[in-house]
Parts: structure tokens; sequence; C-alpha cells
């Protein structure tokens, strides 16, 4: 399953872009009516005519509004699985919080413990001590015993009528202390009881500071935020943000109406601009939006065009090898058998080319770069030739020198790739807008920079150079110009398509 999520997300990049695209550009639209409706406020036209106006673009940024609300609702249906299974981890911690309350059993284990000490224990006046004994068993569950052990032989146990006063407060009024066990079990029982009598009693004591903890059992103010409140809310998204950009832009809408409907002109003026402002909000947020997307998708497609080219330089680099071996061998002693593994040579070379195709489709699918996809089809020719020339036995320098050409420019390229790769995790990292032209939408960044593709055209136009002089110094020695007509001829072709890619990059910027 998540396999086809990962395989499927480049789909939903794709129509998240068009439909974030599309929210832009009619919220671009909204905001120039609004714009051009706040002109005519202020330059003193008819309000009446202003005020239906107005209550138009208010319904149509309503219906860009509630297309967002849709989209966040089926995004929410999509996570509300997730959000079920995180709940049990959550309920753990529930349970841990209530079982101070749930202490109850060990109430009842140490019943019978005030039961021994009664001689001791002026308390059975109580008749509720399973109330307040309930707080203080969470402290010290073993120190009734104490106590009670200590009170025969320690005449400081005298002031225990003190403790009938914690909880007694009782015999002072005796009603109050038929309400005071349920309000003294929460707090201010608690810290009176232990911090008097047991202070001075047993040192063991020390360890009654966490009887302050059947505090949170009430929860009026102990607990520790986060702990059994509500989770602090999750900050918002930026289509959340630009919602919410764009409500309040639409409420300004509709005070500006109603201004106008009051003939009141300058405190409509006042709402259409402030509508204006959270408009141009909202498309800041969207835009945003879609440049993520747009870097999430390019992060994909240089990763996967890096890959498919570093296969085929792998593929390419031992084929390199290979022929270089088999040129080795004389001619005089070329048989059958060089026929056959020049034969197995060519089988390889084009399941090179055919990356070279799905390579090319990839670049042309994507449509932003230019001098890429010519230097691939390029690359893809010459396997392609040197395939035929394997195929024929053509075993030579000229067989050799062209596979050291197409290596140089796989590994041309793949550099240039990773350096894409670089620049666009810095970009990211540091929450940079991409340098695009001017005018150009964040979803339309090309995939490689301009410089990196006049950079590559330097080094095509650099190896060819050097590949005719080659093939000038082969000419020179063997005097035949037969065989390297046709690559002679496709030079000339390699030069003049990279003469025309270098004027589209430079007509474009210049756009």
């Amino acid at each position: 399953m998540t396999l086809l999520l990962s395989e499927d997300r480049p789909r939903r990049i794709r129509d998240e872009k068009d439909r974030v695209d599309r929210m832009i550009k009619e919220l671009k639209l909204v905001e120039r009516l609004q714009r051009s409706t706040r002109a005519r406020t202020e330059n003193g036209l008819d309000l009446d005519p202003l005020s239906e106006e107005q209550q138009r673009i208010a319904q149509r940024a309503e219906k860009v509004r509630e297309g967002m609300k849709d989209e966040d609702a089926d995004e929410d249906s999509t996570a509300e699985p997730q959000a079920t299974e995180g709940e049990p981890s959550e309920s753990p911690e529930g349970d841990d919080s209530g079982k101070p309350q749930n202490g109850e059993p060990t109430p009842s284990r140490d019943a019978p413990q005030p039961d021994d000490s009664k001689p001791s224990d002026g308390k059975p006046a109580d008749g509720k001590p399973s109330e307040t004994g309930k707080p203080g068993d969470d402290g010290g569950e073993e120190k009734p015993d104490s106590e009670s052990g200590k009170a025969p032989s320690a005449p400081d146990d005298a002031p225990k009528p003190d403790d009938s006063d914690p909880d007694g407060s009782d015999p002072s009024d005796s009603e109050a202390g038929d309400s005071k066990p349920s309000d003294g079990k929460p707090s201010e029982g608690m810290p009176s009881d232990p911090s008097s009598p047991s202070d001075p009693a047993d040192p063991s004591d020390a360890g009654q500071p966490s009887e302050p903890q059947p505090a949170p059992p009430g929860q009026p103010s102990g607990d520790p935020p986060g702990e059994s409140g509500q989770p602090p809310a999750t900050p918002q998204s930026p289509e959340q943000q630009a919602q919410q950009q764009l409500q309040q832009a639409i409420e300004n809408m509709r005070q500006a109406r109603e201004e106008l409907d009051r003939s009141r002109r300058d405190e409509a003026v006042e709402q259409q601009q402030q509508a204006e402002e959270n408009l141009r909000a909202a498309i800041d947020r969207l835009e945003k939006i879609l440049r993520q997307l747009r870097e999430e998708e390019m992060q994909r497609e240089l990763a996967r065009l890096e890959a498919r080219l570093r296969k085929m330089a792998q593929m390419q680099a031992k084929l390199l090898d290979d022929t270089k071996l088999l040129d080795s061998i004389p001619a005089s002693q070329r048989d059958r058998q060089f026929d056959v593994r020049a034969g197995n040579l060519a089988f390889e070379e084009k399941k090179i080319v055919m990356e070279a195709d799905r390579a090319l489709l990839l670049l042309r699918e994507e449509g932003s770069s230019v001098a890429f996809p010519e230097v691939v089809a390029q690359i893809r020719d010459d396997m392609d030739r040197v395939a035929q020339r394997l195929t024929g036995s053509k075993v030579d320098a000229v067989t050799v020198g062209i596979q050291e050409d197409i290596l140089a420019a796989l590994e041309e390229m793949i550099a240039a790739l990773q350096k894409a790769q670089r620049d666009l995790e810095q970009q990211r990292q540091q929450e940079q807008p991409p340098n695009g032209q001017p005018g150009q939408s964040p979803g339309d960044q090309p995939l490689v920079e301009q410089i990196a593709e006049l950079k590559l055209i330097r080094t095509m136009e650099t190896r060819i150079l050097a590949t005719t002089q080659r093939y000038r110094k082969i000419l020179d020695d063997a005097g035949d110009a037969a065989d390297l007509l046709p690559l002679v001829r496709d030079l000339a072709e390699r030069q003049g398509n990279l003469y025309r890619i270098t004027r589209d990059i430079v007509q474009q910027r210049n756009e």
C-alpha cells in the first residue's frame, strides 16, 4: 500500500498544483475587481451600482472559499483514520492520570491499619476516614502505622487534637464538618494534615511532599498544561491561513456594501482597502503552497533523472572498458569469435539506448528545461551509432571516442543535477523564493537554473570542437573520408541545434 501511495504521489502533486493555481488565478481576478470598485468609489460614482457590484465580488470570493473548504473537508476525512490510530496512545496517559483517584483499593488495604490505631486515633468520629484518608494514602500509605505506633510512646502526639482540627474544623461547626471532607479532599485538608503532625513525628514523612499530588484529582489548578487538559492547538497550515484571510476579506466586502448602502463613502473605501490587503495576503499564502508543491515535484524529478543517468553511466563505463579490450586485438587476429563479442557489446549498448529513451521522456514531460533534453537526445543518437558500429564489428578509435564522449556528457549532466538538488535544498531550508523570471508563477520554476543549462551548452560546444579535431586527425592519418562523412554531417547538425537552444534561452530571458 505504501508503494502504491508513493507511486501515486507525483500525480497527486500535479493535481494539487493545478487546483491551487486555479484558486490563485481566481483570487487575483477578484482582487483586480475589488481594486477597480474601490477606485470608482473614491472617484465619486453613484453608490447604488457600486453596492451591487460589491455584492457580486463578495459572492465570487465566497465561491472560491467554499472550494477551499470542500478540499479541507476531503483532506480531514482522509486524515481521520490516522487520528483515530493516535487516540489509543493518549488513553493510557489518561489512565495514568486517573490512577491516583483509583487509589481507593489502597485505602481499603490500609483500612485495617486505622482500626489497629484506634486507641491512639480520635478519628473514628470522622466517620469519613476513607475520604480524608484517600488523599493521605497517596503520599504515605504506611504512615498511619508509624504514627499510631509512636502515639503511645511519644507525648508529642498529644497535639493530635490538632489532627482533629484540620479534619476538624469539624468540632467547631458540625455542619461545616459534614461538608468539609468533600471540600477538604481535593485540596485543603490534605496539605495541613500531613504537615503538622507528621513532620515532627516521623522523618520518613520527607517522602510526603508527594502528598500535594492528591490536589490533581480535583484538578483545579495543579495539573501541568497538556497532561489532563486538551492538547495544544496545532499550527495552521498555509491553506488554512489563506482561507482565514479570504474569509476576512469577504467580511470586509460585506461591510463595504453596508457602508455603501448607508451612503458612507469614506468608510466603504476603508473596508475595500482592507479587503484588498486580505486578498493579497491569501494569494501570498497560496503561492507559498504552490512553491512548496513545485519544489517537492522538482526534488522527485531531479532524483529520478539522476538515478537513471547514473545507471546509464555505469553501464556505459563497463561497455567502454570492454570495447577498449576488444579494440586491443590486432586486426589479423579478429575472427568469428571477435564478431560475436562485438555483437554482444552492441546488444548491451542498445540496452543503454532504452534507458536514454526513458530519461528523454522524463525531461520532455517535465518541459521546463531546454538544454537537457537536447543533450540527452544527442547522447541517445551517439549510443545508437555506437551500437550500429559494433554490430558491423567496427571496433576502432572512432567507436571508442564516441563512447568516451557519451560517458563525459553523462557525468557532466549528473554533476549539474546534483548541484540543482543542492541549490533546491538550500532554498527550502532558507525558505527563499527561487530566482525565476519576472511575473513567473511559483509553479513554473524550471527544473534547473538557466546558468546550469548554459554551462551544459558550453560543455557540449567544447566536446563538438574536440570531436571535430579528432576526426580531422583520423582523416589526415587514414585519408579515407567515406567512413567519417556521416559523422561530420552529424556534428554540423549538432552545432545547429546548440545554436537554436542557446537562442531560445536568450529569447526567453528577454521576454
